[in-house]
C-alpha cells in the first residue's frame, strides 16, 4: 500500500513575507483569469490568492508567484562529486554544496526528510556571491545544489551559477528530474553543466507512490540531454516498491543514450518506509543486467562491490578506482583507455578535492 509524505508547511502566508530578503517574485508562472500557474516543475500547480504550491515554498500573493527559498539555506558544505554521485563529471573534484527546505515529491523513503519534508522560514540568508567566495577559498572546483530538491532553489541557483561561472567553477544539481523544460532552459542558460537525476522506478511507481507522470520525467531528462547537459541517473532499488521495474528503468536510461551513467543504489529503511533493505544479490543482479545495455553502470551503498569502479566499455580495463566517495587511482592516457585507446565519456577535467566536508552552515 503506497505511503505518501508531502512537505509540511510551518509558516503562514501574508503580505508581511514580502519584507523578507529570501522572499522574491518568481519568473516561473503564468497568469490565468483569477489564478496563476507555476511553471517551475511538471506539477504546474494552479494557485488562488494566498494558496501555496505542493512544494511548500511557493505561493500566490495578489496574482504574483513568490518563492520563500531565495538564498534561505539549511546547509553549505564542501563535498566530493563522487558522493552525489557524479562519476563522469569533473572526477576527483569537490563542490560547495547547498540546500534549502521543501520538495515537490511525497517519497516516504526520503533520506534527507529533515530538510525536504518541511517548508520553513528558518535558516540562513546567504547572497550568491558568498557561496562562490567560500568555494574558491576552500579549494572547491564547483558549486552544487543538493540534499533537498534543488527545484526549490531555482531562482537563487540561476543567480549563483552566473557568479560561479564567472569564477571558472563548474555547476551541477542533484534532482528528482521533475523540472519543466522552461526551468531546465533557464538553468542551462545560467551555466548548468551537469546533473544527477533520480529515476525512482517505472511508470507504476510514479503513478501510485509519487502521484507523478513518468513520461513527463523522461521528457525533461531528454530535453536536458538535447541541450548538452551532462546527465547521470540514480535508481534506488526498494524491495516491495520498485524492485520489479528494473528492466523498465534500464530501458529508459538506454533511450537517453548508451553512455548515460546509471547508479544502482541499495535502499536502507528511512523516514516513513520500513521495507527491508535491498539484498546485495539483487543490486548485483540488476548491475549485471544493466551492463548489457549501458556502457557505465555503478553500484551504491554496497561497500567493496566492483561496481564502484569505471571500466573501459571496449576492453574492460579499470580506468578509475574508487573507495567509498573518493577516487583513489586514475589510469587514463588523457581521457583515453591506456590499453585500447577508447575515449571514455568524461565532462570536464580530473582535478583535486578541496577541503572536504568543511561545513559553512
Amino acid at each position: 500500500m503506497p505511503v505518501y509524505s508531502w512537505t509540511l508547511r510551518t509558516y503562514e502566508v501574508d503580505r508581511g513575507l514580502l519584507k523578507l530578503p529570501n522572499v522574491r517574485e518568481s519568473p516561473f508562472y503564468i497568469k490565468l483569469s483569477d489564478k496563476i500557474r507555476c511553471t517551475l516543475c511538471n506539477r504546474r500547480c494552479t494557485l488562488s490568492n494566498g494558496q501555496v504550491g505542493l512544494c511548500g515554498m511557493r505561493f500566490n500573493i495578489d496574482g504574483k508567484l513568490y518563492t520563500a527559498a531565495y538564498g534561505l539555506l539549511t546547509a553549505a558544505e564542501s563535498r566530493p562529486m563522487e558522493i552525489k554521485p557524479l562519476f563522469h563529471f569533473y572526477p576527483r573534484t569537490s563542490a560547495m554544496t547547498i540546500s534549502t527546505w521543501g520538495c515537490n515529491f511525497p517519497c516516504a523513503w526520503c533520506q534527507n526528510w529533515h530538510l525536504s519534508k518541511f517548508a520553513s522560514l528558518e535558516g540562513v540568508y546567504v547572497p550568491p556571491e558568498d557561496i562562490v567566495k567560500w568555494a574558491v577559498e576552500n579549494g572547491d572546483s564547483g558549486v552544487n545544489i543538493s540534499f533537498n530538491e534543488p527545484t526549490l532553489l531555482t531562482e537563487y541557483t540561476i543567480d549563483l551559477f552566473k557568479v560561479a561561472k564567472a569564477k571558472g567553477l563548474h555547476a551541477s544539481i542533484n534532482t528528482n528530474g521533475y523540472l519543466t523544460p522552461e526551468a531546465i532552459d533557464a538553468l542551462y542558460n545560467a551555466g548548468l553543466d551537469g546533473m544527477n537525476a533520480d529515476i525512482k522506478g517505472g511508470a507504476e511507481t510514479y503513478r501510485s507512490w509519487l502521484a507523478a507522470d513518468f513520461k513527463k520525467l523522461m521528457d525533461s531528462l531528454e530535453h536536458a540531454v538535447r541541450l548538452g547537459i551532462h546527465l547521470e541517473v540514480t535508481y534506488l532499488v526498494i524491495p516491495g516498491v520498485n524492485d520489479d521495474e528494473a528492466d523498465e528503468v534500464i530501458d529508459a536510461v538506454a533511450r537517453l543514450g548508451r553512455d548515460t551513467p546509471l547508479h544502482i543504489t541499495a535502499y536502507y529503511p528511512a523516514h516513513r518506509l520500513n521495507n527491508p533493505s535491498t539484498p546485495i544479490e539483487l543490486v548485483d543482479n540488476i548491475w549485471r543486467r544493466a551492463k548489457r545495455e549501458l556502457d557505465y553502470v555503478y553500484t551504491g551503498n554496497v561497500p567493496s562491490h566492483p561496481g564502484q569502479h569505471t571500466y573501459c566499455p571496449r576492453c574492460g580495463a579499470v580506468l578509475i578506482k574508487r573507495s567509498g566517495d573518493r577516487v583513489i587511482d586514475v589510469r587514463f592516457n588523457g581521457l583515453k583507455c591506456p590499453r585500447c585507446g577508447y575515449e571514455v565519456k568524461i565532462r570536464g577535467f580530473i582535478g583535486k578535492y578541496g577541503n572536504l566536508y568543511r561545513r559553512f552552515i
